[in-house]
């Protein structure tokens, strides 16, 4: 429309140009003089006619790029609205990381205090036990206390190892196990083999199975058993050592259960 605007007014212009060389035509001495005034003025229509195609194309150019910058701004505005949604949800992520930081901190303040309970009921509730392997389990407790006092352990990894604790006392109770240890029978250091049977009896025998004795948790000491147990604890040691089948009911030092208070 523009290019079509722009001819029509350089055609109207050549047109004047025409009539005015048309009267100058007229009052002219010659022929001559005509054709050059018409050759003149057709060469300035040319030039005038080659601008005017120069400012349309060059005015389509600044159109183009005009339509294409809006283009591209409208491309801004949509990723500039994505970009701000995300940075508005990361904020509430901020928010919602720094209040889990917070009860964190507050957790790990509430725990730690907790722990060093649970480690220290432990140790009492081993040195008030029945006395199998006392020494190992008193060496664990003694190795969760100084893994509280280690500030390069994450409170996470102490929980860890107390539950873990907790889950072995627990197991113990349990358990059918012998184990090799040193007692003191009437004043003499001997080797003996251990009998563990959960936290119900805690008997051992000595080698040659000629002395057979038991944890009494009245009097807390062990006691000389008479021979008659010899026998029996020598075949539950074996079921213990998986060396005979639990396959008849054997005759050990085993207290009645007391009440619980």
């Amino acid at each position: 429309m523009i290019k079509h605007r722009v001819r029509t007014a350089v055609l109207s212009a050549v047109a004047a140009g025409a009539l005015v060389l048309g009267a100058g035509v007229a009052g002219a001495t010659g022929l001559q003089d005509v054709l050059n005034e018409g050759e003149a003025a057709n060469k300035i229509a040319q030039e005038s006619q080659k601008r005017i195609d120069g400012i349309v194309e060059e005015t389509d150019k600044i159109t183009a790029q005009y339509k294409a910058v809006i283009k591209t701004v409208e491309g801004l505005k949509i990723y500039n609205a994505q970009l701000q949604r995300q940075i508005d949800n990361q904020k509430a992520m901020m928010v919602d990381l720094n209040e889990s930081i917070k009860q964190v901190t507050y957790v790990k303040r509430q725990i730690t205090p907790t722990m060093v309970k649970m480690v220290d009921a432990l140790e009492q509730f081993v040195t008030h036990d029945i006395p199998f392997q006392k020494e190992t389990r008193l060496e664990a407790v003694e190795k969760l206390k100084a893994l509280m006092d280690d500030p390069s352990v994450d409170a996470s990894e102490k929980f860890r190892s107390v539950f873990e604790a907790y889950q072995i006392e627990s197991d113990y109770g349990r358990a059918l196990v012998s184990y090799t240890d040193s007692i003191e029978i009437d004043g003499t250091s001997r080797e003996v083999e251990f009998l563990q049977i959960g936290r119900v009896a805690l008997v051992y025998q000595t080698k040659d199975g000629s002395i057979s004795g038991a944890w009494n948790k009245n009097t807390g000491e062990f006691e000389i058993l008479s021979d008659s147990y010899n026998s029996s604890v020598t075949q539950a040691l074996k079921v213990a050592n998986k060396q005979a089948a639990a396959d008849r009911l054997l005759k050990l030092p085993i207290l009645a259960p007391e009440q619980a208070q």
